[in-house]
């Protein structure tokens, strides 16, 4: 036997005689491929889905005055409970981190003291993805227990009086619901708060939000931090809480597409060796033709091959399914489809494969054609 051609008919025809045992081992091989597929796909954009949904929990990073200096406020020069307002926004512009500035001005609204806070009310709802904003929004937002408090609803007009007896009349806009310490806060644009608090080009701090864990964390603090004049203060719980949940999402899914991978082979090695069992007598014809031990290696290694083969690209195409449910349901967007997850679940397919194979072989090898084809 040295015809490759009769060798592959030979294969086909035997795995065909057994079609139902055959198919069993190819589902067996395509279940494990559709978890590893699926897997593969989704832990690729696993990070930037977890980052999205970990976006709800607000700003993970906070840039305030530098007060360890004496109170001079560092190389700016600024007062040190307050920072530049321009200077720091170029630094964060440059290190690429989205960034909502904040000024905190006590003031005074129908006989009542208010906490005011002037800030980019676009970057700020940005940031607070979980704020429940009624009415759309407006100029203006107002916390909705000091909206209680006050006794004003969206609509009307209030009047702010702030130090050295300036005042400002603003809208009273949506009122938001966040859950805490905002809910108390009358929040206005950052100009008018500078205005009213007599204090230009001047902030209280910058709430900003990184990507990265812990080591973004420390890049961000060196870039902001250089210069001087400002102190970065990282909030670890959200920065650990994002890095230590994606890192556990990966090992979970290594975990178990390893496991699926496992059940898929020990499906498939029992499954093939049931066929092995089946065709002793066609080894042992096979063996007193002339067959080498080569030759039976090589016939059922090729069935093997093609039932890793079909195993793999159905399994795949069954993974591109789960991806999208896993996609849609888990983390409310698409999975992107990667061009190296198809090449990746062959070959781990095939290696599963060629690993249940090796069972059968060594009872193809095992088979004595006298006793085979005596019926014994």
């Amino acid at each position: 036997m040295r015809d490759p051609r009769m060798e592959m008919r030979l294969a086909w025809a035997g795995m065909w005689r057994r079609r139902g045992t055959a198919t069993l081992a190819v589902l067996a091989i395509a279940i494990g491929a559709s978890v590893a597929s699926a897997l593969l796909h989704v832990s690729r954009d696993v990070g930037d889905q977890l980052s999205h949904e970990l976006r709800a929990l607000g700003p993970n990073l906070l840039l305030v005055p530098d007060t360890l200096e004496g109170g001079a406020g560092g190389a700016l020069g600024a007062p040190a409970e307050f920072l530049p307002e321009r200077a720091m926004r170029e630094r964060l512009h440059a290190a690429a981190i989205d960034h909502a500035p904040q000024l905190l001005v006590i003031a005074r609204a129908n006989g009542r003291s208010v906490p005011v806070i002037g800030t980019d009310l676009a970057a700020a709802r940005r940031l607070h993805p979980a704020w429940r904003v009624e009415d759309g929004g407006g100029v203006t937002l107002i916390g909705r227990r000091l909206a209680e408090r006050l006794g004003v609803v969206p609509g009307g007009r209030l009047v702010l009086e702030g130090a050295g007896g300036r005042t400002s009349t603003l809208p009273v806009g949506a009122r938001i619901e966040a859950g805490g310490a905002d809910d108390d806060a009358f929040w206005i644009p950052l100009a008018d708060a500078q205005a009213l608090s007599g204090r230009p080009d001047q902030v209280s701090l910058f709430q900003a939000r990184i990507e990265g864990g812990a080591t973004a964390a420390a890049r961000a603090t060196a870039d902001l931090e250089r210069g001087g004049g400002a102190r970065v203060m990282v909030l670890h719980a959200l920065t650990d809480t994002e890095a230590g949940l994606l890192e556990r999402m990966r090992r979970l899914m290594a975990l178990v597409t390893a496991c699926a991978l496992v059940a898929a082979g020990l499906c498939a090695f029992g499954t093939l060796t049931d066929l092995a069992l089946e065709r002793r007598r066609d080894v042992a014809l096979m063996k007193s033709l002339g067959a080498t031990r080569r030759d039976v290696i090589r016939l059922f290694a090729s069935e093997s091959l093609v039932i890793g083969l079909l195993g793999g690209a159905f399994g795949w195409l069954i993974g591109l399914g789960f991806a999208a449910i896993i996609g849609r349901e888990v983390f409310h967007t698409s999975i992107a489809l990667r061009g190296d997850v198809p090449l990746i679940v062959l070959g781990l397919s095939l290696a599963v494969a060629a690993m249940a194979g090796l069972g059968p072989i060594r009872l193809a090898l095992a088979v004595e054609p006298a006793a085979a084809l005596k019926g014994d």
